[in-house]
């Protein structure tokens, strides 16, 4: 029989079946032909069972931390701790299984290898010499990372339970959603407080602004603030917060070296400035706190790197800006063209220069903002005041290389934000051609 025309039967039987014992009885005979119509899982056994640690898979070096606590490797390590040592008959059982991802059978398989993931680090507890060898295997992390692994594995049908009723992708976490996460947390907190806490944090990974998280902490809390909650187990939620915030703080260190960098490192600064306003913003947060000390701490790492990459401008206006100059008997001296690495360099930084203003009170750079925006300015309007003169008074290929500096300066106004002073300095140009 071909696949549709089984899938159509088995679907027709199902839908009768709470109503009518043949229809029940059909449905079961079909359910297992269909079943040993599949194929064995085989090399699928890995994704299927360790689906659960998949939300939160990734690169420490660029995933955030809410949302990294494996890498492929460690999944890599650990299917093969469970295959060859730990649960091989579980293992085993899962690759010859015929059923497809989503049925309740790969639960108990999870079930199972969460059991003797818990199991093998009970026993490294004991023994020295086995946790020295789970430290070798797994790095100075490795307790805590297969701890977690164990229990998204061994309370997955839980989670998945839980994490089924909040959407894929949350651009709000309204009151509704608030309310929804409060009484599935509060339904797994008796049964295992660590899975509990795992329904916080997947949320924040689905979440458009994950500081709104703070939401949900208040509701099931009852605090508004962070005196007592900062000191509890759901600690681990604002803790992910200020991790993800000082991820994006200690990013803004490497000053960008082309315009596609600058945008990046902008976009890192922003991201930056939203954790750490929205945190304050949707929690009470003492100074005198944990959090509220590191939060300020990463304010004035971030505040630090940023007013270092601003102080860069002038310098890059050295090498990327064809300054001409005017001798004592008031000719004009031309500048070399700047190289195009050199130009590329100034472009970024003052693209990154003009964007940060948005929150340059809000990262207390505002005064530093300001001062070097204003001198460059002016400085490359000087620039093309007197390359529009040197334009004018040239011919030939001197004339070339003038305009050459004027679009150059142009192209840098542009970057800065001030467009409308580029379109008229382009328009001089013109005029002192003509």
């Amino acid at each position: 029989m071909p696949a549709n025309t089984r899938a159509s039967l088995c679907a027709a039987a199902e839908a009768g079946k709470d109503a009518d014992p043949q229809a029940a009885a059909l449905h079961a005979v079909l359910a297992e032909l269909e079943e040993s119509m599949g194929k064995p899982a085989g090399d699928l056994a890995k994704p299927y069972l360790l689906a659960p640690l998949r939300p939160m898979v990734g690169d420490a070096q660029e995933t955030q931390p809410s949302r990294f606590r494996f890498t492929p490797e460690d999944l890599s390590k650990i299917w093969g701790w469970l295959a060859r040592e730990l649960a091989k008959d579980t293992i085993e059982r899962a690759k010859q299984c015929r059923k497809p991802e989503s049925d309740p059978v790969w639960f108990e398989f999870r079930r199972e290898a969460g059991e003797a993931l818990k199991e093998a680090i009970k026993a490294a507890d004991r023994v020295p010499k086995d946790m020295t060898a789970l430290t070798k295997r797994f790095g100075s992390e490795g307790k805590a990372m297969l701890t977690d692994a164990a229990t998204l594995l061994n309370r997955s049908e839980e989670i998945a339970g839980a994490m089924a009723d909040m959407p894929e992708r949350i651009e709000e976490l309204d009151e509704e959603l608030v309310y929804t996460l409060k009484d599935n947390y509060d339904a797994l907190v008796g049964e295992c407080q660590d899975a509990a806490l795992w329904t916080l944090l997947l949320t924040m990974g689905r979440l458009d602004y994950p500081w709104q998280i703070f939401r949900a902490v208040a509701k099931i809390g009852n605090r508004e603030d962070d005196l007592v909650v900062s000191k509890t187990d759901m600690a681990v939620v604002g803790d992910a917060v200020l991790a993800d915030t000082g991820y994006f703080a200690s990013r803004l260190k490497q000053p960008p070296q082309t315009l596609e960098e600058a945008k990046a490192t902008y976009e890192l600064f922003d991201r930056f400035v939203a954790y750490s306003t929205g945190m304050t913003k949707e929690f009470g947060i003492r100074k005198a706190g944990r959090w509220g000390q590191v939060l300020f701490s990463l304010r004035a790492e971030a505040s630090s790197n940023v007013e270092k990459i601003l102080n860069k401008v002038p310098l890059s206006l050295d090498t990327g800006l064809p300054e001409p100059r005017r001798g004592r008997s008031g000719r004009i001296i031309p500048a070399q063209l700047p190289a195009d690495q050199a130009i590329d360099r100034a472009e970024g930084l003052l693209y990154f220069l003009a964007n940060c203003r948005t929150h340059a009170t809000a990262a207390a750079i505002a005064s530093t903002q300001k001062r070097i925006a204003d001198s460059v300015e002016k400085r490359m309007q000087d620039a093309g005041a007197i390359l529009v003169d040197l334009i004018a008074e040239s011919e030939g290929q001197n004339r070339t290389a003038a305009q050459d500096g004027l679009e150059i300066t142009a192209r840098l106004l542009d970057a800065a934000g001030r467009t409308d002073l580029a379109d008229i300095l382009r328009r001089r140009g013109l005029a002192a051609v003509a």
